[in-house]
């Protein structure tokens, strides 16, 4: 068992239910300060309703969930983003209508500390917040590798760069906790790589502890220090990459998926030839 005071997330036998489906079980989830942790597992494993209950969009059955020691289960979700937890979602969510340093922005004005009076009256105050605040925005998608693009419409954007400023609006909030829901779906192998070498610079760079779901085991692989392996909305597995790669209760129940419709296509074809 790792250290309590090494851990920034502490997730300890959490559960959701839907009525008379049971979404998550008895998850027990420990995410050390500093690190970039993943959560695989076959689609409908629970890992985004886990996600989901961390950031409070759905309230757990059970369990407790700390952040840096301290209690954020209950707690609504402004609350716990005010706490340091930031997220993406596995569908880009921006505003499609706003530019890409716009989008950034809503993230930068949850942390600005001008009343209501300073804006409507656009003072002084007002008027160095909001410079500052875009100044942030603009280093924030040169971050990311998307500043050329500040002034462009999100949905004119390409999707890979979407993610990237999805990304930047999360790290606009200030986070000591990014999480990402399937950050590279959708991408080709050139840009999942890119993705690894840029949440290796938000953990080295910013000192943001990263938690994310991927299905792309690549990716996986290449950037976690610690993976965990959901299964019907338990924890089947966890450990280091190489023990989960060579762990047949993973092999078999999330990997052993791909291989056993692998062959099954391959036995498709070889008796379409024969017919």
């Amino acid at each position: 068992m790792p250290d309590p005071s090494d851990l920034l997330l502490d997730v300890r036998a959490l559960g959701k239910r839907f009525g008379g489906l049971v979404a998550v079980r008895e998850v027990d989830l420990a995410v050390r300060r500093g690190s970039v942790h993943a959560i695989i597992g076959p689609n409908g494993a629970g890992k985004t309703t886990a996600f989901n209950c961390i950031t409070s969009f759905v309230k757990p059955t059970s369990g407790r969930i700390l952040l840096d020691g301290e209690r954020i289960d209950g707690l609504a979700p402004h609350r716990i983003a005010a706490h340091g937890v930031a997220r993406t979602y596995q569908n880009v969510r921006l505003f499609a209508n706003m530019t890409a340093i716009e989008n950034v922005l809503v993230g930068e004005h949850l942390r600005l500390r001008t009343s209501f009076l300073d804006i409507v009256l656009r003072n002084g105050r007002f008027h160095r917040e909001e410079t500052a605040a875009r100044a942030r925005a603009r280093d924030l998608l040169d971050f990311v590798g998307i500043g050329p693009r500040a002034g462009l419409l999100a949905r004119a954007m390409p999707y890979g760069d979407q993610r990237r400023l999805e990304i930047a609006r999360a790290l606009a909030t200030r986070p000591r906790l990014l999480m990402l829901d399937e950050p590279a779906a959708g991408m080709n192998p050139a840009e999942g790589m890119a993705l690894v070498r840029l949440i290796e610079r938000i953990r080295d760079d910013l000192g943001v502890t990263v938690l994310l779901i991927e299905h792309h085991m690549r990716v996986v692989m290449a950037i976690s220090e610690r993976i965990t392996v959901f299964d019907r909305g338990a924890v089947l597995a966890e450990g280091a990459p190489n023990d989960i790669q060579n762990d047949d209760r993973v092999i078999a129940a999330y990997l052993g998926t791909r291989s056993t419709q692998e062959a099954h296509a391959v036995k498709l074809r070889a008796e379409a030839r024969t017919a």
